[in-house]
């Protein structure tokens, strides 16, 4: 498993609208065709940031494209528009690439419990 983030940031005053879009939205198909499964995806939000955390099992950029086509993502990506603090072109697998190459967070570490014994 792996985990990724993206980070964006949203105007002022619009807090409640994001919140509401991020968390009604209808989910994407879970698997990739080359067998990539997203294994799950959390939205944190805190004042004018927003933070996606997925974990998949495969590949990145598989799951990119996949997302990127997801129609259920793509109603999304267009109702948040209004709302970005820094405009991005999600309309093109070009464009959602180059929004997920600049929003990709540095993985610094990840710690895992022990099995209990």
């Amino acid at each position: 498993m792996q985990r990724y983030a993206i980070t964006f940031e949203i105007r002022q005053g619009t807090q409640a609208a994001v919140r509401e879009l991020l968390s009604g939205y209808a989910p994407p198909e879970w698997e990739t065709a080359d067998g990539t499964r997203l294994l799950s995806t959390s939205i944190f939000m805190k004042d004018t940031t927003v933070i996606r955390v997925i974990e998949i099992d495969g590949s990145l950029p598989s799951v990119m494209r996949h997302l990127a086509a997801q129609p259920s993502i793509q109603k999304l990506e267009r109702e948040l528009d209004p709302y970005l603090a820094t405009p991005r072109d999600m309309s093109t697998p070009e464009g959602a690439r180059a929004f997920f190459v600049s929003a990709l967070m540095e993985h610094v570490t990840t710690r895992v419990a022990e099995p209990a014994r």
